[in-house]
């Protein structure tokens, strides 16, 4: 395993394909200082030739009742138009655990996430308006509307503002 990890690893460092590290933060989280509930999102990926690999990092609090949750999950982007920075995506595998006094009896969550959305890439910045789907097929509905009712900005569909750090 290990093997395969620094040949992914090495492939992707070596490779003369135009690539990019990107670092980012939904700028629509600020909304929490409105809500009840704190929600923190970041994402790191990396882009290469039309192609985007991204793992985002997930918080969120509810002030009004006692629960936490955090998530991450690994997306795979493609950009058809590459030119126009329009792209679509899908996660591969998205997990997140619940815990407090009124978290879910079953703490530990699989779902899905697809999103749609436009990078607009300048000189070490991107910014990427983007609107994403959760649990697209409804398989635990019953915990997602337990913590959308906690976390408001746990919508069904989300539209984010990510704006982060580009480097080539």
């Amino acid at each position: 395993m290990r093997r395969l990890f620094f040949s992914i690893i090495i492939f992707f460092s070596a490779s003369a394909l135009p690539a990019a590290w990107q670092i980012g933060f939904d700028l629509c989280c600020a909304d929490s200082i409105f809500l009840d509930a704190l929600r923190l999102d970041a994402e790191a990926s990396y882009r290469w030739d039309g192609i985007r690999v991204s793992v985002p990092l997930r918080f969120s609090h509810s002030f009004s009742h006692e629960m936490d949750f955090a998530e991450s999950a690994l997306i795979v982007s493609v950009y058809p138009f590459e030119e126009h920075g329009f792209y679509v995506g899908a996660s591969m595998i998205r997990m997140g655990m619940f815990w407090g006094l009124e978290a879910p009896e079953e703490r530990f969550i699989l779902f899905s996430e697809i999103i749609a959305g436009w990078t607009f890439s300048f000189p070490w910045f991107f910014i990427e308006p983007r609107i994403s789907v959760q649990d697209a097929f409804s398989s635990e509905e019953g915990r997602l509307g337990t913590l959308r009712e906690a976390v408001p900005q746990y919508s069904k569909i989300r539209i984010s503002l990510i704006a982060g750090l580009e480097i080539p």
